[in-house]
Formats: C-alpha cells, structure tokens, sequence
C-alpha cells in the first residue's frame, strides 16, 4: 500500500507512557489504600478514561474514592513531566521526519483529552508537528468504538486503505478495524496476542521498522 496518511496513537505509542499512567495508578492505590490488580489496567490500554472510571465505580465501590483515584494519579503524570521522564518512542522522530519529507499527512487519534496530549507535546517540543489532533473532546465513544479513527481520516482526507493508523493496543487495533483503516501494531507494555497477529496489517519492533515499512511501498 502507498501510503497518504498516518494516524497516530499517543500513550504507549508515540511516548513512553502507559508505564507513567501505571506508576502513577499504583502509587494512587496505595496513597489511598485501595487494592490494585495489573489486570485493571492491562484491560484498559488504550481505552478512554470514561471506560476506566466506570470499571473503577464497581471496584472501588464510591463515586468520591473513584474522583480522588483520578486526580491523584493525573498529578503524578503531571509530577512526572515536570521532571522530564516522559520519553519519545525509539523512531518516533525519525519517522515524523521522512513524513515530513514526502509530504505524507499525519494527525493524532487519541482516548486521552486534549488537554494532556497538549501537555505532551509540548514537553516534548512537539507541538507544531500535529495540526491535526483528535481526542475524546471531540468524539462520543473512545476506543475500541471507531469514532476517533473516523474523525481523524475525515480531517486528514486521505482513502482509507491508503491509510496508515499506528497503534500499541487491541483496543487501538479493534478501533482501526471498525473504522476500515489498516493497522500496524508496535507492542508496549502488553505482548501481541494471537488475536492481535492475525488482525493487524503487521507487528513491528519500533517506528523504525514502519518508517521503512512506508518507505518500501512508496
């Protein structure tokens, strides 16, 4: 596939994150004295903070613990920026610069608000890079309902199969695949599973490997 446009995920893909958000969610439990299983967060990779809450209201059992649990964590993945820790993906910028050279279309299509992926690009000196961002603001369903995919290929106006999105998640991938997009897995936190291999376009190490990627089907 010639490729016109690429539609990034953010956390886990473009930045080192989700282990910040894990951190930051284990730290929330136990400064709360909350019990806290991987699996709470694994299931939620690449999902929106709406999904997350409401899984959170059955565990932890109140609405305030749950509102507490959020703003403990988001302080301390803003405690973590300020100190520098949050880092790009290996190729990340390498591949934003061969996009750039062949005038290939990006954006971003984010579960996170658009006030947080504003927050990381701007620690990481990226913000005039993504004119074109889609977050929750500006979708009724995150991930894996398609809407945030749709939104960004409309906004980029590039033929579906022609599109590229880039994702870490089954979550991110499911969303892909409602939205008629192919997509490339680049594993994070979770290793692909089966169901993951069979599905995504691909699995690649780094955004190394799907800058070349483009660069072969040019």
């Amino acid at each position: 596939m010639k490729v016109q446009g690429v539609i990034f995920d953010m956390d886990g893909l473009m930045f080192d994150s989700e282990k910040l958000y894990y951190q930051a969610n284990l730290a929330a439990a136990r400064q709360m004295k909350l019990d806290y299983s991987d699996d709470y967060y694994e299931r939620f990779i690449g999902a929106s903070d709406e999904d997350l809450m409401a899984f959170f209201r059955e565990a932890f059992g109140s609405e305030a613990q749950v509102q507490q649990f959020m703003q403990v964590t988001y302080q301390a993945i803003d405690d973590a920026i300020h100190h520098g820790q949050l880092q790009k993906k290996p190729g990340l910028d390498e591949l934003l610069t061969y996009l750039a050279q062949q005038h290939i279309d990006k954006a971003i299509a984010s579960s996170n608000y658009k006030t947080k992926i504003s927050d990381f690009l701007t620690a990481t000196q990226m913000a005039s890079q993504f004119p074109t961002i889609i977050s929750m603001d500006d979708v009724a369903k995150g991930k894996p309902a398609p809407d945030l995919f749709k939104a960004a290929l409309t906004a980029l106006g590039t033929p579906a199969q022609q599109t590229l999105v880039l994702e870490d998640s089954l979550n991110g991938l499911l969303a892909a695949q409602a939205a008629g997009i192919p997509c490339i897995i680049v594993p994070d936190l979770i290793k692909p599973t089966a169901q993951m291999q069979a599905q995504a376009l691909a699995i690649m190490p780094d955004l190394f490997a799907v800058r070349d990627f483009i660069k072969s089907n040019a």
